[in-house]
């Protein structure tokens, strides 16, 4: 029996993983439509928590409409593959020795988390995490985690932004000559 995932189940779980993922054709042509190769494929850029990753996708030769939207659900299934989605699916060995990870494990990452300074580094840390192998409430966990602790970088960012625009303001103000 061939085993498969599907285009939704993929989708569902990038968004339990990034609810922000995007993917981008690679080319574009004339007309500003996603540039299909010689073979009728199609590149794209998938972006997981920062990270961007490559994928290609065919519909085998079929045409119109429908060959497209396989094209596209075969790129995105296939770059969702580098990121670790449905990997043992794509395997031709077994890959299922893989263990969850430990609770030490776990506590490194949440560490990590807090200690991030910046959204690039929070999204490093993010991309990481789709190497591990997590239970679904260490998963829930760490996403809840990573978006708070993005609020708070983000939160911070905006404050240092307003004060160094404050303080711009009073050197102006303050290298102004009087005037008599």
């Amino acid at each position: 029996m061939l085993q498969y995932v599907g285009h939704a189940a993929t989708t569902d779980r990038l968004l339990e993983v990034d609810p922000e993922w995007t993917w981008e054709p690679v080319a574009f042509d004339e007309q500003g439509l996603p540039a299909f190769d010689q073979l009728s494929g199609l590149w794209i850029r998938m972006t997981v928590c920062g990270v961007t990753r490559y994928g290609y996708g065919s519909a085998n030769g079929k045409k119109g409409p429908d060959a497209i939207k396989e094209c596209i659900g075969d790129a995105i299934r296939n770059a969702a593959m580098r990121f670790g989605v449905a990997l043992d699916l794509w395997a031709k060995e077994d890959i299922s020795h893989k263990e969850v990870a430990s609770p030490e494990e776990i506590e490194i990452v949440e560490k990590k988390i807090k200690q991030a300074k910046t959204v690039n580094g929070l999204n490093k840390i993010a991309a990481s995490i789709t190497n591990m192998t997590l239970d679904q409430e260490s998963l829930i966990a760490l996403r809840a985690q990573y978006a708070q602790r993005k609020r708070e970088i983000e939160e911070q960012q905006e404050i240092e932004a307003e004060i160094a625009q404050m303080n711009a303001a009073l050197d102006v103000e303050q290298t102004e000559p009087e005037v008599d």
